[in-house]
């Protein structure tokens, strides 16, 4: 009888484990973005934006932009706000932010970006590139 019981309890445990794990599973899924993966560390995003910042021209600075997002590179709204703010004309900052937009982590914070904007069509134009 004692063992019967034990044996029932290691199964118990066992399949407790098992929902466990399932609903771990069913967790991460669903998680936001921003907490499966990590943005530019705080290093690498002071040598990005210096170099955007030293570049000639608002097109080399897009242009750097663009090469620093072939990778697997994620930003936050605030350190893309960041960057675009190194962008003289509002026409470049939405070339740089078409290339951004799609490695930004947190887009529920997309006011810090808008705010980089100065007329109302930039601001529109940088919304529906954020999806929004």
């Amino acid at each position: 009888m004692k063992s019967r019981l034990i044996i029932i309890a290691l199964l118990a445990c066992l399949l407790a484990g098992a929902n466990e794990a399932t609903a771990q599973r069913q967790r991460r899924r669903h998680e936001p973005k921003e907490q499966r993966v990590e943005c530019l560390s705080k290093d690498k995003l002071a040598i990005l934006y210096d170099k955007v910042k030293k570049a000639s021209f608002d097109g080399n600075r897009v242009d750097l932009i663009e090469v620093a997002c072939l990778g697997e590179v994620y930003f936050t709204c605030e350190q893309c706000a960041r960057i675009i703010g190194a962008i003289t004309f509002g026409d470049n900052r939405l070339a740089a932010l078409r290339h951004m937009a799609p490695h930004i982590i947190d887009p529920r914070h997309a006011y810090l970006i808008y705010e980089k904007f100065s007329f109302a069509s930039e601001k529109d134009e940088a919304a529906r590139i954020m999806g929004g």
